[in-house]
């Protein structure tokens, strides 16, 4: 069981970082530049891309948001999210009202037949157990989804949001990865 639990740590961990060469606006400097860790949760304003990379001139210092927002939009602008993202959402969003009614329903039927007792109870406690336990099975599935590359060894870097879909980039081979979640 506890093994179950660290997959699940492994898969559901984000790195964070930058590796894609920027301008400077300052000085024109065009090369990597300094990390400097991560954000602490930037908040995206309309159509602008969130950064979540504290980066920097490696020439002259000055902070290269813009640059790298700007960078993030030329470099996913074409990227598509992948089909089976989108297979798992819409799983997600038919299981959320579908598998709740089915049990109202059942509830419904059994109240008719007259045994409301311990087992519309169980049933009420399934139904209220069924969407964290949901959710949580359908972020895991998503985030699964950053442990394969076609390099073979995947090491996605969470560079930022787009379009409110989250911008990966494989640091072994450069795959761009875009995911809604």
């Amino acid at each position: 069981m506890g093994s179950l639990f660290a997959k699940y740590r492994l898969a559901a961990g984000t790195l964070y970082g930058w590796s894609v060469e920027l301008r400077c606006d300052a000085c024109g400097f065009q090369g990597l530049p300094r990390y400097e860790g991560k954000l602490q949760a930037p908040a995206p304003v309309g159509d602008r891309p969130a950064i979540y990379a504290k980066v920097t001139c490696s020439k002259c210092g000055n902070r290269l948001i813009d640059a790298a927002g700007r960078k993030l939009t030329e470099l996913f602008r074409d990227t598509a999210v992948p089909e089976e993202n989108k297979i798992i959402i819409k799983k997600f969003i038919l299981g959320l009202f579908l598998i709740p009614l089915a049990f109202a329903l059942l509830l419904v039927a059994g109240v008719q037949q007259g045994w409301w007792s311990y087992s519309a109870f169980a049933i009420l406690l399934l139904s209220a157990l069924f969407i964290p336990v949901t959710v949580v099975h359908m972020n895991y599935r998503i985030a699964m989804l950053r442990s394969r590359c076609e390099c073979g060894n995947p090491a996605y870097v969470l560079m930022g949001l787009l379009d409110r879909m989250y911008c990966y980039r494989c640091s072994s081979c450069g795959r761009l990865l875009r995911l809604r979640d």
